[in-house]
């Protein structure tokens, strides 16, 4: 004997209202967005380390540039005789005027010897992402001192005093201006403060 099983009943179908659709239109915006936002910020924390990188090299190209300042400081001095400027290389005395970086106007920058990270001369013509490090040195004083005089040096130097007890011994104060140039056309000067020998 067959058991008969009902049929079920067919309910005719609705027409769908498009509802769904519209809803998972609005969905698939809303993270269309959020996918470009996250984009975005990950490339603008790209510009953001890359520069700080630039940045962090560049200082670290100006350490060579103050080393190699404080070794050549007494020959540089030396050669100069103290109170005569070796162009584009030594100042004997402030110069004035400054722009609003604080460096003097006096400095033509494009004359200034140029050396990459390694020390080789730079190659104006090829830009071949080193860092390029200038520097000029500028005696603290604000008029050239009698050289053998201590007290007029004293007078017109800014100095520290090396040794009190007698002989007395000072130091003149040296600035050392550093213009490096890298990647990206980024530019940073620095500035450090050295002692030296008058003459």
């Amino acid at each position: 004997m067959e058991l008969l099983m009902p049929r079920p009943a067919f309910k005719p179908v609705r027409r769908q209202g498009g509802l769904v659709l519209f809803v998972t239109l609005i969905v698939l915006i809303a993270v269309t967005l959020g996918t470009i936002a996250i984009v975005r910020s990950m490339d603008t924390s790209n510009v953001i380390s890359g520069n700080f990188a630039f940045k962090q090299a560049a200082m670290q190209a100006s350490d060579r540039a103050i080393t190699d300042a404080l070794n050549n400081l007494p020959t540089i001095v030396a050669a100069a005789g103290g109170n005569t400027n070796v162009a584009s290389r030594y100042y004997s005395t402030r110069q004035a005027p400054i722009d609003t970086l604080g460096i003097p106007t006096v400095v033509n920058w494009a004359s200034v010897d140029c050396r990459d990270e390694d020390n080789n001369a730079c190659d104006p013509a090829v830009d071949n992402g080193r860092y390029r490090i200038q520097y000029v040195i500028e005696r603290q004083c604000a008029a050239n001192p009698d050289l053998a005089d201590m007290a007029d040096i004293k007078a017109k130097c800014d100095y520290e005093v090396v040794q009190a007890t007698p002989p007395e011994a000072i130091a003149v104060r040296y600035r050392v201006i550093v213009r490096v140039q890298g990647p990206r056309n980024a530019t940073g000067m620095y500035e450090v403060m050295l002692s030296g020998p008058a003459a």
